[in-house]
């Protein structure tokens, strides 16, 4: 059976007073609401084990002779009617403290992951399968929202019960109330220990969950392509075997914890034996009365104590959730001081080292830079660090050794919303946002009037076709920009950089995989884009690489050469040898 490793490090169990402080402590503000919500629970329980004590002295009244007066039966139906209002009273502001705070809690820590997410180096979701952070959002958070509208509360109406009967027990005699005790207390070592092996699988059936998300995510993006090339059996076997790694893993877990959660139950239903033992050798002290009492409450005792085992899972499946939240939650951020100020554009790298795993290098001793309003092309073979470069500018990962300046400051210290200002980016797989076309171009300067958004689009020679479009600019983009074509999502792209108009634009050649048509149209775009800035470009083009005020050829992760087009091939090294191959592919054509 095919597994995929589980990268992300995380504390692999812990306990259930661990698991309560961390739930706790995510609660934040909420924590006065999900405390009263716990505490309503508790005393709805309360109310109940009232009525439960109103019957039994009853019970035990008339078995003891105790005449019917009309006091004694107002008094009872007092009683009898307090605990009814009270179980209602509480058990309706318990439901309205828990829900609410739970569903607000979950809204809140969503932000919170998602404003973590933001301020992670791009290698932590890299590392990540992509339907992880989807599960951690989704199902890991309806589980905690479920333990605090359901489980905690459900924990506290367990203990309230018992809690009641003890107390009414041990008002009427001390030892038979410590003598039902003592099997709830013998059987907590087992309880807690079947509790953090349930932990342990619970993390692991959260993961597998995870896995299964992620390959259902493939499958489904993926689509086209596994019907183009007839491998729709081969897309169903990666998400089918996630999916077995789930159920057995559910499996295992029942299976485990069959025998420890019987062993637990055995263990507390023996203090039935054990309490009739004691009034057996105590029925002349006790009286009739409080040995009835002591039967009658039993088991009304350890009920509440066996629905613990019901509860136990979705506590522990909670936990675990919470533990995967804890590994995006702990996870450092890039730092960022923001105490660094660029002056001008210029963007320089001294002796850069860059790796994505530690010991293989990508980039090495990477030394060069690009002056203000000109354009730097980079070159070389697939593999030879070209993209790396451009993902290091607007600091998408922190170099291992050395610095990249703008303007004379290190990008680590020029903090996020000032490096955003500085640098744009056009790659080739341009990705749009669901919403409109009007939206996605917006998203380059949030609050940019219509006048402005059209003026960009026409800048990007967009402006057309979008008034072509049956909404116009509120034609919805769809998701990743799939309700338009590949050259129509690069001109909105672009457009939404030219609204951002920041000095520095960085391109993986734009043009690359676009047809003659469309190429064109988006030249003449991002001619606009890049008039008086500073332009650094992975090129592909010959048109492009010809017109570089300098030239960068990269070969194992290193610069190799540098200079104009004339003097690079003058010099009959790997740039001439990429210019030949790439001129006579340029003349290939199909057919004679």
């Amino acid at each position: 059976m095919s597994m995929v490793e589980i990268t992300d490090a995380g504390p692999e169990s812990r306990s259930d007073l661990e698991s309560l402080k961390r739930a706790w402590h995510l609660a934040g503000p909420l924590k006065r609401q999900v405390s009263l919500g716990v505490l309503y629970r508790f005393l709805q329980s309360m109310m109940l084990g009232l009525g439960f004590g109103v019957v039994v002295l009853v019970v035990t009244g008339l078995a003891d002779g105790r005449p019917l007066s009309t006091g004694w039966i107002w008094q009872t139906c007092a009683l009898m009617a307090l605990s009814l209002a009270g179980q209602m009273l509480f058990g309706y502001l318990s439901v309205r403290a828990s829900w609410l705070s739970s569903y607000e809690m979950a809204g809140h820590l969503r932000l919170r992951i998602l404003e973590k997410l933001r301020h992670l180096p791009l290698g932590f979701h890299q590392a990540r399968h992509r339907g992880d952070t989807v599960t951690v959002l989704t199902s890991d958070m309806q589980m905690l929202e479920s333990f605090f509208s359901d489980g905690l509360p459900r924990i506290a109406q367990a203990l309230g019960l018992p809690t009641a009967i003890f107390l009414v027990l041990l008002a009427r005699d001390p030892l038979l109330a410590l003598a039902t005790a003592v099997s709830a207390v013998v059987a907590l070592p087992v309880f807690l220990t079947t509790s953090r092996q349930l932990s342990k699988l619970g993390i692991r059936r959260q993961d597998m969950q995870a896995r299964a998300g992620a390959r259902m995510i493939e499958f489904v993006q993926g689509m086209g392509v596994i019907r183009a090339f007839n491998h729709m059996a081969q897309g169903q076997q990666g998400f089918r075997r996630a999916i077995d790694d789930f159920r057995d893993i559910s499996i295992r877990m029942v299976v485990q914890l069959a025998l420890p959660m019987a062993l637990f139950g055995m263990i507390v239903m023996l203090g039935a034996p054990l309490v009739i033992w004691v009034i057996g050798g105590r029925l002349d002290t006790i009286g009739t009365g409080s040995a009835v009492t002591a039967l009658l409450l039993l088991f009304s005792m350890y009920a509440p104590l066996l629905a613990l085992l019901g509860v136990m899972e979705a506590v522990r499946m909670a936990d675990a959730s919470l533990i995967r939240m804890d590994r995006i939650l702990a996870a450092p951020d890039l730092p960022e001081p923001a105490d660094a100020r660029p002056r001008g554009s210029e963007v320089r790298f001294e002796k850069v080292d860059f790796c994505y795993r530690p010991g293989q290098k990508v980039l090495k001793d990477i030394s060069f830079t690009v002056p203000e309003r000109s354009m730097t092309a980079i070159v070389g073979p697939s593999g030879s660090g070209k993209s790396t470069i451009l993902n290091l500018i607007p600091r998408f990962w922190d170099v291992e050794a050395g610095r990249i300046t703008i303007g004379g400051a290190d990008v680590a210290r020029i903090g996020e919303a000032g490096l955003s200002d500085l640098v744009t980016v056009v790659f080739q797989q341009v990705y749009l946002f669901s919403g409109t076309i009007r939206d996605n171009i917006a998203a380059g300067r949030p609050g940019a009037s219509q006048a402005e958004i059209e003026e960009a689009a026409r800048a990007a020679q967009a402006h057309e076709f979008i008034t072509r479009l049956p909404r116009g600019y509120e034609t919805e983009a769809g998701e990743g920009g799939t309700a338009l074509s590949g050259g129509e999502r690069q001109r909105i792209s672009i457009a939404r950089a030219i609204l951002k108009d920041a000095p520095i634009v960085l391109m993986d050649e734009a043009t690359a995989a676009i047809d003659p048509t469309n190429e064109r149209a988006i030249q003449t775009a991002l001619a606009r884009l890049v008039e008086g800035r500073t332009l650094i470009v992975v090129a592909h083009k010959l048109s492009t690489i010809r017109s570089a005020d300098q030239i960068l050829v990269l070969e194992d992760g290193g610069i190799v050469e540098r200079g104009r087009h004339e003097a690079l091939l003058a010099q009959e090294g790997l740039y001439a040898r990429l210019w030949s191959h790439r001129a006579r592919a340029a003349g290939w054509q199909i057919g004679g």
